[in-house]
């Protein structure tokens, strides 16, 4: 799951890694609600990280329902944005598919009681403002 830098510098939501539709079943019911980020963590190669909401001042809120989603972000200084769309579970996985986009993205999922743990290794982050690279992503969520 990513966010990325659009023209402008503002984040924007981007799909990767799988392709086609998200395959699997509806969300469960565990994940089903309101979820806010403490933790939105992009690690590069060269061991390079930054994370949306410590490092960056953001707040990342990701909401569930049966069969879709909606990750809604806003970093200190630029305006709230969202991205939503299609959602599927297949096993310790969660596949989401921005509306609009050919392909979805597989991140691991984790609930252990009111936490949300997310992780990729297949994500990507614009580190230092020259076009993104591949990069480790990790989120920590709590219910909201």
């Amino acid at each position: 799951m990513r966010l990325v830098r659009d023209a402008s510098g503002a984040a924007t939501g981007q799909g990767a890694g799988a392709e086609g539709g998200p395959e699997g079943q509806r969300a469960e019911g565990g994940l089903l609600g309101s979820w806010s980020a403490t933790r939105w963590q992009y690690t590069s190669r060269a061991q390079l990280t930054v994370d949306v909401v410590c490092d960056l001042g953001g707040t990342v809120t990701l909401s569930v329902s049966a069969g879709s989603y909606v990750l809604t972000w806003s970093v200190a200084g630029q305006a709230s944005r969202s991205v939503g769309g299609a959602l599927a579970v297949a096993g310790d996985r969660i596949a989401l598919r921005p509306q609009g986009a050919d392909q979805a993205e597989a991140v691991t999922y984790r609930l252990a009681g009111e936490t949300l743990a997310l992780s990729s290794d297949a994500s990507q982050w614009d580190f230092d403002g020259s076009g993104e690279e591949p990069a480790a992503f990790v989120a920590v969520l709590v219910r909201l």
